[in-house]
C-alpha cells in the first residue's frame, strides 16, 4: 500500500510510515472489517454494508472521484490511468501520493452512509481530508515560530537600545525621549565635529533642558554659535560657566580667550589668562600669559621711603605707547602718555606712580606700580641764649640752630624772627648772628623759625621775656585829644575851644550809644563830632569825634598823616599780642578777660585799620574805642575816638 502522507510503499501490514511517522488508515480499515466478521453486526453497520446496484455503485464511485479532485489544492496533472504501478517505468512520488489520495478518498466516501453522502455532495469543503488538516497545522507551527522569532528579535533589539550606546544614539537621533541625556550630548557634538550646526544646537538644547549646567552640553552649544557667527550668545553661556558654574574649568576660558583675539579684545584677553591661570591651576594658561604678555614698563627708584625729593623716570619699551598716572588711578584710563626723558617730581609726601604699555595692535603689558614716601625731616626749633622768665634788665638774646649735632640732617641756613607777639614766617625778620636782638621794655615775645637747606622749616620758637622799668598803661580812657573827654566835655565848651559848627542836626537813634537818648552831630571843616543828650532836658556831652584834620592832635600826640609804624610805636610799651585766628594782629591784650586789647586788622577793601579799646565799667558793658584808618600807604587818614555800649 501507499502511505497518503508522503506517498512511500508500505506493506500491507504496516500501521505506520516509517518515513513519516502517520498512522495508515487502510491499517484501520482492516481492523475495522476484521471486527465486522467476528462480530454481530449492528444496524447501522448492515445499513452501511447494503448491497447496490452497477449502476448505483458506478455512479457513488464517479461522485467520489469528482468530489476528491476539487477539493485537491493543487490539480494533478493528467497521467495514464492504464500505466499501473510497478508496470515498466514508476510514476513520480508526487502522482503516486495523489493516486493513493483519491483511492483512500473512493473508499471513504463508498462505505459512507447516505445521510454523510449527500453532506458531501453539497458542500465538499467538510471533507476536510487529512493531508489538508496536516498543512493547516504546519502553517501554524510556522506562523507560532515566526512570531517567537519576531518577539526574540524584538527583545534583543530593545535590550540593544537601551543598554548599548549605539542604541541610545540611534534613539536620540530618532528624537525617543527614552535616551539619555548624555546620548543627546554625543549626538550634538558629533554633530558640530561634523559642521550641522544648527542641527546639533537643537539637540544640545534637549540636553540642556534636562540637565541646564551639562557642561560638555553648554561646551559644544557654544562651539556651534561660534561657527554659525552668533558671538554673544556663545560669550554669554561661557561667562555664564566661567562665573557661575564652572570656574575652573578651562575649556571654558580657552575658548572665550580665543574668541576675544580674534575680535581684537587683547586687554580682556589677557585679563581673562590671568583669571584662568589663579582659577584653574592650568600651567597653559601661565605659559600663554608669558607668551601673550608684552613687555612691562620699569621705574628708575625702587618704592620706599625717602628722605628727600626725588624724581622717577620711566622706561619705554620697544614698540610700545606708556601710559602712567600718580594719583593711583588706572593709567589706561588717565590718557596720560609718557614721554621719554620725563621725570616724575615726588614731592615730600606720599606718590603712587603706575605704568602700563600697549602694543601697535592694543595688547596691554603688566601693570606696574610702585608708592613712594618722602618724608623730610623736620629742623629743630632755633634755640635762644635766655629762656622765659623776668629780668630787670633788657638782654640781647642770641638765636642758633635747634640741634646742631644731627649730621644727617640738612644744613640750616637761615633764622626769621619777630618780637611783637607776630608768628614768624620767612617774611619776618631775617636774624644776623653780628646783631643781637635788643628786648623792649615790659612784655615781649620772641618767635622765631629755622629754614633748612632742603626747604624745610623747623618748628617755632616761642620765648616770653618780661624786663622791670616804669611802664605806661596801655590805651585808657584817660588818653584823650587836647582838652577833650568823652562824655565829660559840653557842647558849650567844645564849640569855645573849636569854633561853631557849620551846621547842626539831630540824628536818629545812634545803635552805638542808647536809645534813651538823643543824638545830635556838628559838622565842622576838619570832620564831626557828636553829642548826646537825655530826652528830660539836660546838657548835650561829647561821645564821638571824627576827624581827617591833621593839625588835631589824639591821644598820645598821634595824628593824621602818621604812619602805622609811628602809631604802633605810640602803644608799644607794653609788647605786643600774636596773630588772630582771622590773620589779623592782635597788638595788646591787657588783662585776663580780654577787654583791654588792640588789633591791626583789614578794612576789607586792601586797606588796614588800627584800634584800641578800653572798658569804662567793671561790667564791660561800656567801651570806648580809638580807631586809626590807614590808605593804602598805610599813613593815617582818619581818627575816630568814641564812646559807646557794646554789644548784648
Amino acid at each position: 500500500m501507499i502511505c497518503p502522507n508522503c506517498g512511500r510503499e508500505l506493506p500491507d501490514t504496516a500501521r505506520v510510515c516509517p518515513s513519516c511517522n502517520a498512522v495508515q488508515r487502510a491499517y484501520r480499515r482492516k481492523r475495522a472489517e476484521a471486527d465486522v466478521e467476528t462480530q454481530t453486526p449492528r444496524a447501522h453497520v448492515a445499513r452501511r454494508v447494503t448491497p447496490q446496484t452497477d449502476a448505483q455503485h458506478q455512479r457513488e464511485q464517479t461522485r467520489a472521484q469528482n468530489i476528491g479532485t476539487v477539493s485537491t489544492p493543487n490539480r494533478v496533472p493528467t497521467v495514464d490511468k492504464t500505466k499501473k504501478s510497478g508496470q515498466g517505468s514508476r510514476m513520480p512520488i508526487g502522482l503516486e501520493k495523489q493516486k493513493a489520495y483519491e483511492q483512500v478518498k473512493v473508499r471513504h466516501v463508498r462505505h459512507a452512509p447516505d445521510n454523510l453522502r449527500r453532506k458531501i455532495d453539497a458542500s465538499p469543503e467538510n471533507l476536510n481530508p487529512p493531508i489538508y488538516q496536516r498543512s493547516h497545522k504546519r502553517l501554524l507551527h510556522v506562523l507560532l515560530a515566526v512570531l517567537m522569532l519576531l518577539l526574540f528579535i524584538g527583545a534583543a533589539g530593545g535590550y540593544m537600545l537601551i543598554n548599548t550606546e549605539n542604541g541610545q544614539q540611534m534613539m536620540a537621533q530618532w528624537g525617543w525621549s527614552i535616551a539619555r541625556t548624555e546620548s543627546y550630548v554625543t549626538l550634538g557634538r558629533e554633530l558640530v565635529d561634523q559642521g550641522y550646526y544648527t542641527r546639533a544646537i537643537q539637540t544640545l538644547q534637549t540636553a540642556i533642558d534636562r540637565e541646564p549646567e551639562n557642561i560638555d552640553a553648554l561646551i559644544s552649544m557654544a562651539q556651534a554659535y561660534t561657527e554659525l557667527g552668533r558671538i554673544d550668545e556663545a560669550k554669554a553661556i561661557y561667562e555664564s560657566l566661567i562665573n557661575d558654574i564652572a570656574p575652573s574649568y578651562p575649556n571654558s576660558y580657552r575658548n572665550l580667550i580665543k574668541i576675544y583675539q580674534d575680535e581684537g579684545y587683547n586687554a580682556e584677553a589677557l585679563a581673562l589668562m590671568k583669571v584662568a591661570a589663579e582659577k584653574t591651576g592650568t600651567q597653559e594658561f601661565d605659559v600663554m600669559l608669558r607668551e601673550y604678555t608684552p613687555t612691562a614698563p620699569t621705574l628708575s627708584k625702587t618704592a620706599g621711603r625717602y628722605s628727600e625729593e626725588i624724581d622717577v623716570t620711566i622706561t619705554i619699551p620697544e614698540g610700545e605707547t606708556v601710559y602712567y598716572s600718580t594719583d593711583g588711578t588706572d593709567p589706561s584710563e588717565s590718557g596720560l602718555i609718557y614721554t621719554a626723558g620725563t621725570s616724575l617730581h615726588v614731592a615730600e609726601g606720599k606718590m603712587t606712580i603706575k605704568a602700563i604699555g600697549f602694543t601697535e595692535n592694543g595688547t596691554p603689558s603688566e601693570q606696574v606700580s610702585a608708592d613712594y614716601t618722602v618724608i623730610i625731616p623736620t629742623p629743630a626749633a632755633p634755640k635762644a641764649n635766655y629762656a622765659s622768665g623776668k629780668y630787670k634788665k633788657a638782654p640781647k638774646v642770641s638765636l642758633r640752630p635747634g640741634d646742631e649735632t644731627d649730621k644727617n640732617a640738612s644744613p640750616i641756613v637761615a633764622i626769621y624772627y619777630t618780637i611783637d607777639g607776630r608768628q614768624a614766617t620767612t617774611e619776618s625778620t631775617l636774624y644776623n648772628d653780628d646783631e643781637p636782638i635788643q628786648l623792649p621794655t615790659g612784655k615781649s615775645t620772641l618767635r622765631a623759625i629755622a629754614v633748612a637747606a632742603n626747604g624745610k622749616i623747623s618748628y617755632e620758637m616761642n620765648v616770653t621775656y618780661d624786663v622791670e622799668g616804669n611802664l605806661k598803661k596801655m590805651f585808657t580812657s584817660d588818653d584823650v585829644f587836647k582838652n577833650l573827654t568823652l562824655y565829660k566835655t559840653g557842647y558849650t565848651t567844645f564849640t569855645k575851644a573849636w569854633g561853631t559848627p557849620t551846621s547842626y542836626e539831630t540824628l536818629p537813634e545812634d545803635e552805638w550809644y542808647s536809645p534813651d537818648m538823643e543824638s545830635y552831630e556838628a559838622v565842622y571843616d576838619w570832620g564831626t563830632a557828636r553829642f548826646c543828650v537825655k530826652k528830660t532836658g539836660s546838657t548835650p556831652v561829647l561821645y564821638a569825634l571824627d576827624t581827617t584834620n591833621a593839625k588835631m592832635t589824639g591821644p598820645r600826640s598821634t595824628k593824621v598823616g602818621m604812619s602805622s609804624e609811628e602809631v604802633l610805636g605810640k602803644f608799644r610799651d607794653l609788647g605786643q599780642a600774636a596773630l588772630d585766628k582771622e590773620g589779623n594782629r592782635l597788638l595788646y591784650n591787657y588783662n585776663s578777660a580780654n577787654t583791654q586789647f588792640g588789633t591791626y586788622r583789614s578794612n576789607g577793601d586792601g586797606t588796614f585799620a588800627i584800634h584800641y579799646y578800653d572798658p569804662v565799667d567793671d561790667k564791660a558793658t561800656i567801651f570806648v574805642e580809638l580807631s586809626y584808618y590807614l590808605d593804602a600807604s598805610g599813613n593815617v587818614e582818619r581818627i575816630v575816638w568814641q564812646r559807646y555800649l557794646a554789644e548784648t
